[in-house]
C-alpha cells in the first residue's frame, strides 16, 4: 500500500489521548499517521466528516454519550473502529459493532502494535480488489477483473454485495455495498436507496409510481426511497 493508515483519536482524558498518541507514533509509525483527535463527540463527529480516516480510535467512557452510542447514532461510516476503555465489561457489546479490537488501559504497547499491523493488512488485501477501472473477485478458482462499465447494479444483501453485469451474469462479492461505492469512485454511478447503487449509462426508464424507481437495461427495477429522491432527481432532471 503507498500510503499509511489515516487514524484518529476520540478520548476526553487527555492523558488517555496524549498516551496513545504518544504510542502509536513510536511503534506504529510505518503503518499509520494521525490526522485528528478530539476529546469530545461533536469535534470527533466533525473529524470522521472532514479526515474521512481508515482507523477510528474510540474510548467508550465519554461524557456525552458512550462510545457505542455514538457509533448507532453516526450512520453508515466506511471506517474501521478500535475502541479503548479501562472497562472490560463492554468487550461484548463492541463486538457487535464488528471492531476490529477492544484495547484496555492502560493498553499495552505489544498488542496496540499487533492490532495495527493486522488492521493494515487487512485493508491492503480490501484495496488490491479494485483498480482505476476495475473491480477483481478473489475465489477458489483465481482471480476475475470485471471492468466497472460492464456493472449495470449493485445490491446490498447484508456484508456481501450482488453484481449485475452488463451481459446478464451475476457476481456476489464478500464487500458491502458502501464499501463498493466509494472504491468505484465514478460519477457514472448514482445511489437510490440504501440497497442500491445503479449506473446511470444503463438506465432505461424512470418510473413515477411508488414513489419512483427506475428500470435498467436489464429490465430490473430497482426503487428510489424519500432519503435519496431529490439527489436521484437533480442527476436526472425529472
Amino acid at each position: 500500500m503507498e500510503r499509511k493508515l489515516r487514524a484518529i483519536i476520540i478520548d476526553d482524558e487527555l492523558h488517555c489521548l496524549e498516551t496513545l498518541k504518544f504510542d502509536l507514533n513510536r511503534f506504529c509509525s510505518d503503518e499509520i499517521t494521525i490526522v485528528g483527535e478530539a476529546q469530545n463527540l461533536v469535534k470527533g463527529m466533525a473529524l470522521l466528516i472532514s479526515e474521512k480516516p481508515d482507523i477510528l480510535f474510540l474510548d467508550i467512557d465519554l461524557p456525552e454519550m458512550n462510545g457505542l452510542e455514538f457509533l448507532e447514532t453516526i450512520g453508515d461510516f466506511n471506517v474501521r473502529v478500535i475502541f479503548t476503555t479501562a472497562h472490560s465489561k463492554y468487550a461484548i457489546p463492541a463486538y457487535k459493532f464488528k471492531a476490529e479490537a477492544f484495547l484496555l488501559k492502560p493498553i499495552d504497547a505489544s498488542e496496540l502494535k499487533e492490532v495495527v499491523s493486522k488492521t493494515f493488512l487487512e485493508i491492503y488485501k480490501e484495496q488490491k480488489h479494485f483498480t482505476n477501472e476495475r473491480l477483481a473477485i478473489n475465489d477458489m478458482h483465481g482471480t476475475t477483473y470485471i471492468p466497472y462499465n460492464q456493472i449495470v447494479a449493485c445490491e446490498s444483501n447484508n456484508n456481501y454485495c450482488i453484481i449485475h453485469l452488463k451481459d446478464g451474469t451475476i457476481n456476489t462479492v464478500s464487500k458491502t455495498l458502501k464499501f463498493i461505492e466509494q472504491a468505484i469512485n465514478s460519477n457514472t454511478f448514482l445511489r437510490i436507496h440504501q440497497s442500491y447503487l445503479v449506473n446511470t449509462e444503463f438506465i432505461n426508464r424512470y418510473l413515477k409510481s411508488d414513489g419512483g424507481s427506475l428500470e435498467m437495461m436489464n429490465k430490473k427495477i430497482y426503487p428510489i426511497s424519500k432519503s435519496y429522491k431529490e439527489k436521484v432527481s437533480n442527476f436526472l432532471q425529472f
